[in-house]
């Protein structure tokens, strides 16, 4: 009769019959207690997702990690560094002008919006408003003032297009006021809308669509 396998190993041979496993899985397959399970994962090391609210899980040794330290096996997302908070935190850090949460989402392959909302709300991570769209930043006193420096830049650039958002409330403005030129309209957007957009990328917005403005309306005129 062939000895038995101890059972760290048998729970390895089921990690390389598959990548990731539900913890209840486990358990059952090892006819083990939760608590049992757990403690072996510990010995063995693991990593939880990010996503599926954490419940998938892999042995350390199993995921390749891309530059970023993100790893999918289909839907599933891991990171090497820990948790959807913990890997947010990270990915927001090391951008030298932050993260939208359309950005965030591309590379987390995961939405985040209620997340980043809840993190700026805890103060976690800072945010300003850019053409419609917050970009999140880091609360480290260096990192958020370049980063704020570069956010600033963004800003400044002539060429930037709008946001649909922003697009919306540029029309919007301009119905109400056509006399209104470029830089008025940008300081009304700040004031009432709270959306910081150039004077130069309503100009190009009116540009691209053969919008006529009243004569004398530029971007250099507030």
């Amino acid at each position: 009769m062939p000895t038995p396998l101890p059972p760290s190993e048998r729970l390895e041979k089921l990690f390389r019959r598959r990548k990731c496993w539900l913890l209840a899985e486990l358990a059952h397959a090892l006819d083990y207690a939760l608590i049992s399970v757990r403690r072996l994962l510990k010995q063995i090391g693991y990593f939880r997702s990010y996503t599926h609210n954490g419940k998938w899980y892999t042995l350390r040794d199993a995921p390749e990690f891309n530059r970023e330290g993100i790893w999918h096996h289909k839907d599933i997302g891991f990171s090497k560094h820990g948790s959807l908070v913990a890997t947010i935190a990270y990915l927001v850090a090391r951008s030298p002008n932050g993260l939208s949460a359309r950005e965030l989402a591309d590379k987390l392959q995961h939405p985040c919006h209620a997340v980043l909302t809840n993190l700026h709300k805890n103060q976690v991570l800072d945010r300003l408003k850019v053409a419609g769209e917050y970009r999140y930043l880091a609360t480290d006193e260096t990192v958020n003032r370049r980063q704020r420096e570069e956010v600033s830049g963004l800003r400044a650039e002539p060429t930037a297009s709008l946001s649909t958002q922003a697009a919306v409330w540029v029309l919007v403005e301009h119905v109400k006021d056509p006399a209104l030129s470029f830089g008025q309209m940008a300081v009304r957007l700040r004031e009432q809308r709270n959306l910081d957009v150039a004077p130069e990328s309503i100009e190009r917005f009116f540009q691209e669509h053969d919008l006529k403005k009243t004569p004398g309306a530029s971007s250099s005129k507030l």
